[in-house]
């Protein structure tokens, strides 16, 4: 009879498992008490449900493993959240079940809002904000670090539209000025402003 093996490895922050023969511990050690395999279980019987799970040595420190990654991964998002304010949505995990039969968060995503505002100065207030997110974790990803490039660019296109916009406005308001001096009779020769 065969039985999955609680001796596994973390690459890559994924999980690998292998089968052994039941009366076998993974890497060639004895189960801990004789006459059980590496589910606890008594050979010839079958487990029942109030039955414990004893693991391993390997076994314990691969969840201890897993309940670090788990740990981390749920802190990073959260900071990813906290910086993102109203820009940013609830974040989503990708779990790994450890040889204790329980799910461990081994990955995560935050979604986060990164299109322009109507306004080139709200665009880039918001820009900054999602660049903040983006960077919160003590660690960043490098989708982290694309986010954050994307905002800068973002940012800049929006300043872009601001100082043209500006520009146009700068223009405006010169003209506006130049015609009421006109209307006034300031524009005429020989007559100037004092100020």
């Amino acid at each position: 009879m065969w039985t999955v093996a609680a001796d596994l490895s973390i690459s890559s922050l994924s999980i690998g498992t292998h089968a052994t023969p039941r009366n076998q511990s993974p890497r060639g050690q004895q189960a801990r008490d004789q006459g059980t395999g590496a589910s606890g279980a008594k050979d010839g019987g079958s487990a029942g449900a109030t039955d414990t799970v004893t693991l391993s040595d390997a076994a314990r420190q691969q969840v201890q493993k897993l309940k670090q990654v788990d740990a981390n991964v749920r802190q990073h998002e959260a900071a990813h959240q906290a910086a993102g304010g109203s820009h940013a949505g609830g974040a989503s995990f990708t779990y790994t079940r450890g040889p204790d039969g329980k799910n461990y968060a081994t990955a995560g995503e935050v979604p986060i809002d990164v299109s322009a505002e109507s306004d080139p100065a709200d665009t880039v207030a918001k820009m900054e904000q999602v660049k903040a997110a983006a960077l919160a974790p003590a660690d960043p990803s490098p989708q982290d670090m694309r986010v954050a490039a994307q905002a800068d660019a973002a940012k800049l296109q929006a300043q872009a539209e601001q100082r043209r916009q500006g520009g146009d406005a700068a223009a405006g308001r010169a003209a506006a000025a130049y015609g009421a001096a006109q209307s006034l009779g300031y524009g005429q020769a020989g007559r100037g402003l004092t100020v």
